[in-house]
């Protein structure tokens, strides 16, 4: 018995370093997205603020918008 709950204890250990491992993998890879948004400074600190977001994705909304409406034109006519 004490085999099998050693066997048990070893198993959820397994289970819960795996867990943590690809959590912090993945919050790796989000970091890295933010970074690669265009207008961030590479290597430097991101900000994840609503409005930093907005600030960096600002040239992209706009090119979208001014798409979307010259389209709304187009089919307007």
């Amino acid at each position: 018995m004490k085999v099998l709950g050693l066997a048990g204890l070893l198993l959820a250990l397994a289970i819960l370093g795996y867990l943590i491992v690809g959590y912090l993998g993945e919050a790796g890879k989000a970091q890295h997205a933010l970074q690669a948004v265009p207008g961030a400074t590479p290597g430097g600190p991101v900000d994840v603020t609503k409005s930093g977001l907005e600030q960096r994705l600002a040239p992209i909304l706009d090119q979208e918008r001014k798409r979307v409406e010259e389209t709304n034109k187009a089919t307007g006519q």
